[in-house]
């Protein structure tokens, strides 16, 4: 009888998979449009929606660092038909900074795939004499407390790769919180903030047209938009090596063999090659497939990294 009851459920998730998905899928992104996660997501979406032969449609729901879209997800209906595109924001960063966060990073949400994944870059406005990770390290060890660098904000992933370089190379730096990264630059091109930590994306021409200086990569490999740039290895900072990534994650609950859908599917998409040159090229973004459980295994890493690094300088969402 109970063999018979498990062929029957597995059957029914079987035929679930198959029929799935019958209208189209509300693919939330926790930020405003426009931006690079929202660039990226649309880029995705499109032949996503192709291989899944219904069409994703985007929702953009801005706020608190991205949680409160997140929020929106946890508490969907586990069907598969509401998913997220999140990044580190609320998927490792937030739900360390905000202690009323409504929902549970590993007990509301189910990993389906990473999408994306993306170096960081230590930028240096012209003015400051050091050209490389040594001189600059050097430098700053002999002023400790006078360079500042400046991020999107107090909490945010940039903020956190600052506290990590300065944890990583024993410098003391001013951080110099914007409210955005657009904000952030502008100081930098000016020269009223010395460091900036970002990603390259749609940066690499001011580097080219002399308004910054890059300095070091967080990448493994160099990037192709910055290939002077030396990475975290070739700089000896092995400890460095972080990365911009994204993610799709579901309502937890969603009917395993759905999850499976959604990562296969996607996974077909992010290996076209001409989306992968399209991301590379355009957002400095290299396609990374991964399954539920590599997704899984990945988000606890994070989140102890960043634990570290928060409890370590004292951090608290805003």
């Amino acid at each position: 009888m109970r063999a018979l009851l498990l062929a029957t459920l597995l059957a029914a998730g079987t035929a679930t998979a198959q029929d799935f998905p019958q209208r189209p899928i509300r693919m939330v992104i926790p930020f405003p449009a426009g931006g690079s996660i929202d660039v990226i997501g649309r880029a995705i979406a499109q032949p996503w929606s192709a291989a899944l032969g219904q069409q994703i449609v985007i929702d953009n729901r801005g706020g608190a660092g991205g949680t409160l879209g997140s929020e929106l997800v946890a508490k969907a209906q586990p069907d598969g038909y509401t998913i997220l595109y999140g990044n580190s924001g609320p998927l490792s960063i937030g739900p360390l900074l905000y202690k009323k966060l409504g929902y549970d990073l590993f007990r509301d949400l189910a990993p389906v795939s990473q999408t994306v994944s993306s170096p960081f870059v230590v930028f240096a406005t012209q003015s400051l004499p050091p050209n490389n990770t040594a001189e600059l390290i050097a430098y700053a060890k002999e002023r400790p407390n006078q360079i500042n660098y400046a991020s999107s904000g107090v909490g945010s992933g940039l903020h956190l790769v600052g506290e990590l370089f300065q944890s990583v190379t024993g410098t003391k730096l001013v951080h110099v919180p914007f409210k955005g990264i657009g904000l952030a630059l502008s100081e930098l091109f000016t020269g009223r903030v010395q460091l900036a930590m970002s990603t390259t994306a749609g940066l690499a021409q001011h580097v080219r047209a002399g308004r910054m200086k890059g300095i070091v990569s967080s990448g493994r490999e160099r990037s192709p938009q910055l290939p002077e740039v030396p990475t975290c290895i070739e700089a000896a900072l092995p400890g460095f090596c972080v990365s911009s990534w994204h993610a799709i994650v579901a309502p937890a609950g969603t009917p395993r063999a759905i999850v499976d859908k959604l990562q296969q599917t996607l996974k077909a998409t992010l290996g076209n090659a001409d989306l992968r040159e399209q991301l590379l090229a355009r957002e400095d973004a290299s396609a990374v497939a991964s399954t539920p459980e590599e997704l899984g295994k990945f988000l606890r890493a994070e989140s102890a990294r960043w634990a570290g690094i928060i409890k370590a300088v004292g951090v608290k969402g805003e």
